[in-house]
């Protein structure tokens, strides 16, 4: 009877999400990002405002022009007005469920003009972050789509544009180490320009190069001990390593197969790679690599599970790794990482991308990648627990939120650089899409 109730709650929630996704459409053309009452950075307080890098005179002119309507991480509760670049794949996921295919295409052409104007999908379409981009899930949006419409054409348009962005950026020297495996950098510490000059020379963030290149992975996390530029981090390999599978797949679909096995090569070649540096047979888990000392950092954390999510994983390295979910597993789902690890950034006394926070990207990432392996059980009772703790706070606040608390159940969490906020995006999609794992499969 409570799974009955439950599954009553959720169809009515996620018949609500549907009739959302219109709302949460904006758009970033030259007349708005030109106004500023349309262009205004979002902060949750004085504080955050205070804390943020890029405050100063020009903090009200910082949106980028983007041809194509998007839905905002925030969406119509107002938090996060830009487009960003890994939270759209988890987004997709929701509208695709819901049929909406006309959003979707509009999201893969806004991040192709982004590589055709500054070389990569930026962070998000601000000055602010032209630097740098974030962990290259997007090549999967193209494939979902394709998957529900057989448009060819698209494919065809995505295929060289996406090609360009692999080897022009991420395959550049400021992401190569000694090793064969990408680390992570933003641009402005090296005063690189990006793309299309008539954008605007590269802004520096203001950051901390540190902290601007982890950005690229994570904003923030005590799992590279404190400087990502020199690791090479599970997140960004993986992604890499599932960007040249979809190109493979891509070039096998438009003809061009010997491009294809090229591109599979590719994949196989980081894979192993990752399995020679960051697996641990001991602890039967996937760790950060310090590529200048050559060892594993001690970090348990979520990043582990995305080689799974990837196909990296041996089946008897995902064993070991299922085994181990229960470093992880809390009462209402899985914390970024298995305990609370020291800050190692003297701005922050607490980091959001650790415990006991558990975020939405990560809750899907983990259950796609249980299901990859034939753990199907597990995978629906993580899903269950932590698309529990959404609907009871949903009810409780009438609101979805960035991040909740998976250890007692709430949205109070330490605060890194801002509170924890009422949010769309991916959020309204790990709900979409969990549901439909737990209730439709």
């Amino acid at each position: 009877m409570a799974m009955m109730e439950l599954e009553q709650r959720w169809r009515t929630l996620d018949e609500k999400i549907r009739g959302w996704w219109d709302a949460d459409v904006t758009t970033a053309r030259e007349d708005e990002i030109r106004n500023p009452e349309l262009n205004k950075i979002w902060y949750s307080d004085e504080e955050h405002r205070k804390q943020e890098a890029h405050v100063g005179e020009d903090a009200e002119s910082t949106l980028l022009y983007l041809p194509f309507p998007y839905t905002t991480a925030g969406g119509a509760e107002g938090t996060f007005p830009e487009m960003y670049c890994w939270d759209v794949y988890f987004t997709n996921l929701g509208l695709a469920a819901h049929g909406r295919y006309d959003i979707i295409r509009s999201h893969i052409l806004n991040q192709l003009f982004m590589i055709e104007r500054y070389g990569m999908v930026l962070n998000g379409n601000r000055t602010y972050y032209l630097g740098r981009s974030q962990a290259p899930i997007h090549a999967l949006s193209p494939r979902l789509y394709y998957d529900y419409i057989q448009d060819r054409d698209l494919l065809a348009r995505a295929y060289p544009v996406l090609k360009r962005e692999y080897l022009g950026y991420w395959m550049a020297g400021h992401h190569h180490t000694n090793n064969g495996l990408a680390t992570n950098r933003d641009l402005a510490e090296l005063n690189i320009p990006t793309g299309d000059s008539a954008a605007g020379e590269l802004a520096s963030t203001r950051l901390r190069p540190e902290l601007a290149a982890e950005a690229e992975v994570l904003d923030f996390t005590a799992i590279f001990d404190g400087d990502v530029r020199k690791c090479n981090p599970l997140m960004t390999n993986s992604a890499l390593v599932r960007y040249a599978q979809t190109l493979a797949w891509m070039a096998s679909e438009i003809g061009w197969q010997s491009e294809a096995e090229e591109w599979q090569e590719e994949a196989d070649s980081r894979a192993y790679t990752m399995r020679e540096l960051c697996w641990n047979d001991d602890k039967g888990f996937f760790f950060e690599f310090q590529y200048e000392k050559e060892e594993q950092l001690p970090h348990w954390s979520l990043a582990g599970y995305w080689v799974m999510w990837a196909g990296v994983a041996t089946s008897a390295q995902a064993e070991k790794m299922v085994e181990n979910l229960a470093r992880f597993e809390q009462p209402f789902g899985l914390p970024q990482t298995d305990r609370a690890y020291p800050s190692p950034h003297p701005e922050f006394k607490a980091l959001q991308w650790d415990y006991p926070s558990g975020w939405p990207p990560s809750q899907i990432v983990v259950v796609d990648a249980l299901e990859n392996y034939g753990y199907a059980d597990e995978a629906k009772r993580l899903a269950l627990k932590y698309l529990k703790l959404q609907l009871d706070i949903h009810d409780q606040t009438g609101k979805l939120w960035e991040r909740y608390n998976v250890v007692d159940g709430s949205v109070n969490l330490p605060r890194e650089r801002y509170p924890v906020v009422p949010l769309h995006g991916w959020s309204l999609a790990s709900v979409v899409y969990l549901g439909r794992k737990v209730f439709d499969e």
